[in-house]
């Protein structure tokens, strides 16, 4: 199997685009050239949104300085030879022929952060979406019967930078970037705006989830979830989990992530198993009472219900764990008589005892001074 790859040159090392384009051709099939321009006003946005939690100002000067303009070239490699390698993110097993001929040229011209290669047809995949608004299997069929001819000149941002025309287009985007699942609310949102309820995913780390979302948080306080994307020019509240974030245990979140399914509209949801019970752990141990909309999910009498969610978490080693998100609900009752953290502990505390409670213990955090185990 042949797979895609890319090399970005950043504007300022534009001057060394024909040398790269000549070694390209040495080694690979060419396919397209594009010179890209990226609004000016929102220059560094679309770096940040391009390059993830990776990029630094120090990068953003060596790859641009007077212009937006870059070169990006697209090319397929009928010989892929994978081996591990060193990356920014660890060892890796990426495509040798990508990495080593990026390194070549980062070398060669002596910059680091000057031209920009996937190690990967899966990291080609996310690049072409972020930069072209299409995934490598939709690229792949629009170019398969075109010869390349020029310069393709462009101007467009990031894809998603201005929002999204459609719930579609933002998953079709999302599926190629960043691994999720969604948790619950998803059956009757596509085509039609979720109405009155927010859309609750599961992440690997949300903070590259919301970046490339271009989710802004509109709630306080670092572990609370709640999010907003625009879509069609209205505001849709997003609830992002991410796994470690003890919502639930962090080997069933794991588990669920490996298991996902892509649903037939097109956004990847956990296997019907996992759907069942953690909506049967969201209403037993996140909520004082049942309530009233999840009794027509669940038939049998409550305490049957308990004993069916906990044998499918002592079956796969699942513990109850308290939320760190401390302002969502952990059920003793149903959940086992677990020890708070301090944060959750002091949120009860009532009058001017609670109050100077929680000052000591924020400006404890505040000076990384701590006293003794959470």
């Amino acid at each position: 199997m042949s797979e895609l790859g890319l090399i970005v040159i950043w504007p300022k090392h534009l001057q060394h685009t024909d040398v790269i384009t000549s070694e390209l051709e040495r080694q690979f099939t060419i396919v397209e050239h594009y010179d890209i321009q990226w609004s000016e006003k929102i220059l560094y946005q679309n770096f940040y949104r391009f390059y993830g939690d990776r990029l630094s100002t120090k990068s953003i000067k060596e790859k641009a300085i007077d212009s937006s303009e870059f070169r990006l070239i697209i090319f397929e490699d009928f010989n892929p030879k994978y081996a591990f390698r060193p990356t920014a993110r660890g060892v890796e097993k990426v495509n040798a022929n990508f990495f080593d001929l990026k390194k070549f040229f980062r070398k060669k011209f002596r910059t680091r952060f000057g031209i920009h290669g996937s190690n990967d047809e899966a990291e080609t995949n996310r690049d072409l979406s972020l930069l072209l608004g299409l995934n490598v299997e939709d690229y792949r069929s629009q170019y398969q019967d075109k010869c390349p001819v020029g310069v393709t000149k462009i101007h467009r941002n990031v894809t998603g930078i201005d929002g999204w025309d459609s719930l579609e287009k933002f998953f079709y985007f999302m599926n190629a970037i960043e691994p999720y699942a969604l948790l619950s609310n998803f059956d009757d949102f596509i085509p039609n705006l979720p109405s009155g309820n927010d859309i609750d995913i599961l992440v690997l780390n949300r903070k590259k989830f919301a970046l490339f979302a271009n989710a802004v948080k509109v709630s306080k306080g670092a572990e609370r979830t709640n999010y907003q994307i625009i879509v069609n020019d209205q505001r849709v509240d997003l609830d992002l989990r991410y796994v470690g974030d003890n919502y639930f245990d962090i080997h069933w979140q794991r588990d669920c992530m490996h298991t996902r399914q892509l649903h037939p509209k097109g956004f990847y949801v956990m296997s019907k198993e996992n759907q069942n019970f953690l909506l049967l752990y969201h209403a037993l141990i996140h909520k004082k009472q049942m309530p009233e909309k999840y009794r027509k999910f669940f038939k049998d009498p409550k305490d049957r219900l308990k004993v069916k969610l906990y044998e499918f978490m002592y079956h796969n080693s699942y513990q109850m764990v308290e939320p760190k998100d401390i302002t969502l609900f952990f059920n003793k009752n149903n959940g086992g008589d677990i020890k708070f953290s301090r944060p959750r502990r002091l949120r009860k505390k009532k009058g001017v005892i609670g109050f100077l409670k929680k000052a000591l213990y924020r400006l404890n955090n505040l000076v990384h001074f701590r006293r003794g185990p959470d």
